[in-house]
């Protein structure tokens, strides 16, 4: 998924940092990046649980390393933080 923004690298750096620094395990990150993947996909709704664990087994399949899983998902959070409230992103996602 290529996203079109003009987020600079270094504060994608500092939240893939937060999201490293929460030690997930492997798979419940493929889960956060498909569920974040499938939200912006989705224009902005939240998609079913069957779509998301579906898509969370081919991250796994593909078998990124764990720090471009946190890059990801924490380049993900900032465009969605900028695309919605902050206040509604803490209640879309897994905890």
């Amino acid at each position: 998924m290529k996203l079109n923004h003009n987020i600079p690298n270094n504060e994608i750096s500092v939240s893939a940092f937060y999201v490293w620094n929460e030690n997930h395990p492997y798979e419940v990150l493929c889960w956060y990046l498909a569920e974040r993947q499938l939200y912006v996909e989705n224009n902005f709704k939240i998609p079913r649980k069957e779509h998301i664990q579906g898509r969370s087994y081919y991250i796994y399949d593909n078998n990124p390393p764990y720090d471009v899983l946190c890059w990801l998902i924490g380049e993900l959070n900032l465009f969605i933080k900028r695309s919605t409230s902050n206040r509604t992103f803490g209640t879309l996602f897994s905890e």
